[in-house]
């Protein structure tokens, strides 16, 4: 009897010890963070009281619950967007919300992926680091740019109350846990730029900059993969016309080279365009302008003159 009960206080110790461990490090881990109510309801109503628990975990957690967050806040912008009462601009508006809610889950599948291969036992090499808060940070500026979409005339503004709760909470969750990623990561990052001389000066190179991406902005002797001129004398006439050309996916660079002479259009580069590389010749000769505006009836997202 006296040995089952010795026991079961060491159970009760243990679990104890446990819990308070958990407890302990979420809160730690949400002090970093903007929101940290948001943060410690969301980790203390999810991990189950007896598990043990590291800074990685309590990352993955919080970000499976923010894409649930943002899907449900898509799923609810999508139920919109087929009243068929709505303005060109709402319309516009909603379908930019879904372009840029696909686009915030991929990039949070990225981060999900990326995860899987933190470094526990190693230094984290800064490149992973700076990928990890990049993809997040863009999910919190494609939160942003939606809603401003839907801020410029009485239609837009009644559905922007409507989806107004749901992209604010997935919005503090992603800010939550780029911060705990940053304070994960913290620690074991290094430097994120490097120094290099070149004809005596001091260049700042980012880190994450290949030695080959670094040499082709150097040499200015780069053989472009097309060539974008104006007057005719290129593979295209137009920034666009080279972009939609272009491979997807590449997992090289693609360098397009854009000769001198004003450009008026609007380019956009699709997500799955990668490792694109424009070169003009000097920001005075070769001028890319366009003239698309919230004014005009257009939405933030598509305004953009290149992006």
């Amino acid at each position: 009897m006296f040995k089952r009960l010795v026991l079961f206080v060491s159970l009760l110790l243990i679990t104890s010890d446990v819990v308070h461990g958990s407890l302990s490090l979420i809160k730690s881990s949400c002090t970093a963070t903007l929101y940290p109510h948001l943060c410690y309801s969301t980790l203390s109503s999810t991990i189950p009281p007896t598990t043990t628990a590291t800074k990685k975990d309590l990352i993955q957690l919080t970000i499976n619950k923010t894409k649930d967050t943002i899907q449900s806040s898509l799923n609810t912008i999508n139920h919109l967007a087929t009243n068929a009462n709505l303005t060109n601009r709402a319309k516009a508006a909603l379908h930019d919300c879904l372009e840029l809610g696909a686009e915030t889950l991929r990039r949070i599948d990225m981060v999900i992926q990326d995860l899987k291969t933190y470094p526990t036992t190693k230094p984290l090499r800064p490149r992973h680091a700076d990928d990890l808060k990049t993809f997040m940070s863009t999910a919190i500026t494609n939160k942003e740019t939606c809603l401003d979409g839907l801020s410029h005339d009485a239609p837009s503004k009644l559905l922007r109350k409507s989806i107004f709760k749901g992209q604010d909470r997935g919005g503090k969750m992603c800010s939550n846990v780029l911060a705990m990623i940053k304070n994960m990561t913290e620690s074991d990052m290094a430097s994120d730029v490097k120094i290099k001389m070149v004809k005596g000066e001091e260049i700042m190179w980012p880190e994450w900059l290949s030695a080959g991406d670094r040499r082709l902005l150097q040499s200015g002797t780069e053989t472009p993969n097309v060539y974008v001129a104006a007057d005719g004398s290129g593979d295209y006439t137009t920034v666009a016309a080279a972009v939609a050309a272009a491979p997807s996916k590449s997992a090289t660079r693609y360098v397009i080279k854009i000769k001198a002479g004003v450009y008026r259009e609007n380019v956009n580069i699709p997500s799955g365009k990668t490792n694109l590389m424009f070169i003009g010749d000097g920001r005075s000769n070769t001028i890319i302008t366009a003239s698309e505006s919230v004014a005009g009836g257009n939405t933030t997202f598509n305004s953009a003159t290149v992006g």
